[in-house]
């Protein structure tokens, strides 16, 4: 790879963390704390695969592709804090954005799921479908 395009993707990774950083947010460890409040709401923005792999409990799913059509769901959340959530921080900070943009109080959580379990916290997955005869 020339040098160039070595400075082009370190121009790029340092173009996606500033605009990670400009969103609020928060650690995990605050997160655990603040979910125990009932003005707060999770938000998982990751894609319905992801979500089925396991979950922050008490998350509700919204993947970051359909936010923006699915904000009137989130209508009767406006006088709550929402946590947004995804694999490592990065979709969660899009999401936030968004999320800001359209008047909803929203903190991104830093590092994502991964950075979740990592401390240990717990997750939790879908129960099966029950099948009736």
């Amino acid at each position: 790879m020339s040098v160039w395009g070595i400075l082009a993707v370190m121009m790029s990774l340092s173009i996606a963390t500033a605009q990670q950083q400009r969103v609020p947010t928060l650690p995990p460890s605050e997160v655990v704390q603040r979910i125990k409040d009932t003005s707060v709401v999770v938000l998982d923005v990751r894609t319905p695969a992801e979500f089925a792999e396991g979950y922050i409990p008490g998350s509700r799913l919204i993947p970051v592709q359909e936010l923006p059509q699915r904000l009137r769901e989130l209508e009767s959340l406006r006088e709550k804090t929402i946590i947004a959530y995804c694999r490592s921080g990065n979709r969660s900070a899009h999401a936030v954005r968004i999320l800001r943009h359209n008047g909803f109080n929203a903190f991104n959580m830093s590092g994502g799921i991964l950075e979740w379990k990592h401390h240990g916290y717990p997750l939790t997955t879908p129960k099966p479908a029950v099948r009736k005869p």
